[in-house]
């Protein structure tokens, strides 16, 4: 009896994808809800912290819309791209701010400022491909 794990898996990648998003919203709200606090521990501007937190939420549904129309498997490695990314940039980011230097939170807003958009539209493509096949 041949057993097909293909629905099991796509599930368990739009469960992934929906995770990611919903890990982004939350992320794009504690910068808001904490923006002074934020502000102060990052030393970076105000206005950099709201637009990063528009921009990551936007990431966030555009991947949580991805996971519930589709979830297929091609987008997986945009993922893999932008959080592994997210995690260089802290790393550096975490060094610079050890060592005094300043505009490390910057640094690390920076980055989530400029792949965000990216990441969304990707996958709000892919969203919008999906519901048209």
């Amino acid at each position: 009896m041949s057993r097909n794990t293909r629905p099991r898996r796509v599930s368990w990648l739009r469960v992934g994808f929906l995770a990611d998003g919903v890990f982004k919203l939350l992320v794009a709200s504690i910068y808001v809800v904490l923006l002074q606090v934020m502000t102060d521990f990052l030393d970076a501007p105000p206005w950099l912290l709201v637009a990063t937190a528009a921009l990551v939420a936007t990431s966030g549904i555009a991947e949580i819309t991805f996971a519930l129309r589709s979830g297929a498997g091609s987008h997986t490695r945009y993922l893999v791209a932008y959080d592994s990314g997210w995690v260089i940039v802290t790393f550096i980011a975490a060094l610079l701010a050890f060592n005094d230097v300043l505009g490390a939170g910057t640094f690390w807003l920076a980055y989530q400022l400029l792949a965000s958009p990216l990441v969304a539209a990707v996958f709000a493509f892919g969203a919008r491909r999906a519901q048209t096949d």
